[in-house]
């Protein structure tokens, strides 16, 4: 939608209000005993207020520039600025584990000019009690599940010879505490899917926690620790020389860009499901009316090939829904992994 320029603005302003002066005029001369409230219901709408949007939006994107999470909202940002008719600002608001980002839309006016686009950190955020003063659930209304990630279960190919998920499960069960597994750190949704693991499996095999999958990688290939679970493009590299071996994806269907691999549940291991996601909310109380039309925008710019491809290219794959579908998600997740958090003692560093 083009902004009006301000003289123009003021002077469409000024003939509304007229209009609405004649017309109340009119109803008194008439004797009808309407209400204030009814004439001016019908006067044009924009004398209460502009049709949403009328204004740039800003889309807090809670990640560093080039972070997974910022790359997927500004590959959607720009299709549903032009759908919605207004332009969508990325702001990265990184920081604090995404904390900075989503206090600073917490804190915005509900109406639909700030919207937080975030992922699946500050779902475990809450099961890991690690902050207090943002709640993903409590604090944001949910618009739309945008993407998901998937994760794999590798094993190290010279350190192990298991060639399914149900293989590993049985060595690890025959030598408890004899295997080990990297993650990028205490907390992260690798060490949370690999302890998820352990329990579907009653398996012991011990967390050795990095900084960053990075640094992991050539210990993983020297065998010093045998496992992870990981996302694609970490060990993409080492697959055909047989160094890493891929033995499922942690998704409840096979994965989008890897459908060769079988899921865990299809290589012996059922239960066992983890997925990254990006997603986006606004604070708490925008009216649904906004939410549901941010909704369908963006639902219908996920649809779109081009979209789509771009995604697959980065690793993630489009997902839509409904707001209620991405609400009864973030409370699933919320709740699967408070348990595995509990079972596991896992206290945030």
């Amino acid at each position: 939608m083009r902004m009006l320029s301000s003289h123009r603005w003021i002077d469409s302003e000024m003939e509304m209000v007229m209009e609405m002066e004649m017309h109340v005029r009119n109803l008194r001369r008439l004797g009808a005993g309407f209400s204030l409230s009814l004439a001016l219901a019908s006067v044009p709408a924009a004398v209460q207020g502009q049709p949403y949007p009328a204004k740039p939006i800003q889309m807090i994107v809670n990640s560093a520039p080039g972070a997974g999470t910022d790359l997927t909202a500004r590959t959607v940002s720009e299709r549903l600025g032009e759908r919605l008719g207004t332009t969508l600002v990325v702001d990265n608001r990184g920081g604090a584990a995404g904390i900075i980002g989503a206090q600073a839309a917490k804190r915005a006016a509900a109406d639909g000019y700030t919207l937080l686009f975030t992922n699946d950190n500050m779902v475990l955020m809450i099961a890991l009690g690690a902050n207090k003063d943002v709640n993903i659930l409590a604090d944001f209304a949910p618009i739309v599940l945008a993407t998901t990630i998937d994760f794999y279960l590798v094993v190290s190919g010279s350190a192990l010879a298991a060639k399914t998920a149900g293989d590993l499960a049985r060595i690890a069960r025959a030598k408890p505490g004899s295997l080990s597994y990297a993650s990028p750190g205490i907390g992260a949704p690798h060490h949370l899917a690999m302890e998820l693991f352990k329990q579907q499996t009653g398996t012991d095999i011990v967390h050795v926690p990095y900084k960053g999958m990075g640094p992991a990688i050539p210990d993983l290939l020297a065998g010093r620790v045998q496992v992870t679970i990981t996302g694609f493009p970490a060990v993409s590299s080492h697959m055909s020389s047989g160094k890493l071996r891929i033995l499922g994806v942690a998704s409840p269907v096979r994965s989008e860009q890897q459908p060769a691999i079988p899921t865990l549940a299809q290589s012996g291991v059922p239960n066992v499901e983890i997925q990254g996601y990006n997603y986006l909310v606004a604070p708490l109380a925008t009216p649904a009316a906004i939410v549901a039309r941010l909704n369908a925008e963006f639902n219908a710019v996920l649809k779109m090939p081009q979209v789509r491809a771009d995604l697959v290219k980065r690793g993630t794959s489009a997902a839509g829904g409904s707001a209620e579908d991405l609400r009864r998600k973030l409370r699933a997740e919320t709740d699967k992994w408070t348990q595995v958090v509990k079972i596991a003692g896992i206290k945030p560093e």
